[in-house]
Order: C-alpha cells, then structure tokens, then sequence
C-alpha cells in the first residue's frame, strides 16, 4: 500500500531535483512550519492538490474516512507531525520509499 501524498508537501517546500530532501532540508522545513501558519496551508494545499487517486483510496481506507475527506485529513496529520517533531527524516525515507510503518500508520490515523 502506497500512502505517498506528503511527499508532495515536502516537495513545495524545497528546491531539490528529484524531490528528495537531504536532512538537513528536511529540519529546515520542519522549522518553516513550526513557526509559519502560512508556510504550513501552502504546504497542506499543496499535498492535497498533488495527491494521486491510488493514495487517496488507501488513505480513505486507512483513516476510515471518505475519499473526499482523506486527502485533507491525511495531509494536516502528516504536517502536524512534521510541525510537532513526531515525523523524523527516517520516516520521511520510509514513506518516500513506499514503506508504511507501524509509526507512519499511527501518524496517518491520529493516534
């Protein structure tokens, strides 16, 4: 199961060729968030506008919600962990690579 709309989040927010953050711009953005309401809509609009009809079905099934409803609930939840630190660059190389984790999944459901 590919649950993969943040990276486009992720993505909006750097400049990086191949959409893949280093560390070190990850942080960066981590802390973009943190302290700009901003910087924090543009990047759920974005994750909601670039999310694929593939993960918008697994998202619906994962957060039981419609597949109306998941995009934006799957995108703040992935931007609050960003914001709150729960999300590490680990599990940013986990979820860019198509590997849902216990702690993804989690992150995904709220809880």
């Amino acid at each position: 199961m590919k649950l993969l709309p943040a990276i486009a989040t992720l993505c909006a927010m750097t400049v990086v060729a191949g959409c893949a953050p280093t560390q070190q711009q990850f942080l960066a953005m981590q802390e973009t968030v943190r302290g700009s309401a901003k910087a924090r809509q543009l990047a759920l609009e974005s994750c909601m506008k670039d999310a694929r009809p593939g993960d918008i079905k697994a998202a619906a099934i994962v957060t039981d919600s419609s597949e109306k409803a998941a995009p934006r609930l799957v995108c703040s939840r992935l931007i609050e962990a960003l914001r709150s630190g729960r999300m590490t660059y680990a599990d940013l190389v986990d979820l860019k690579q198509g590997r849902p984790t216990p702690k993804l999944i989690r992150i995904f459901q709220g809880r």
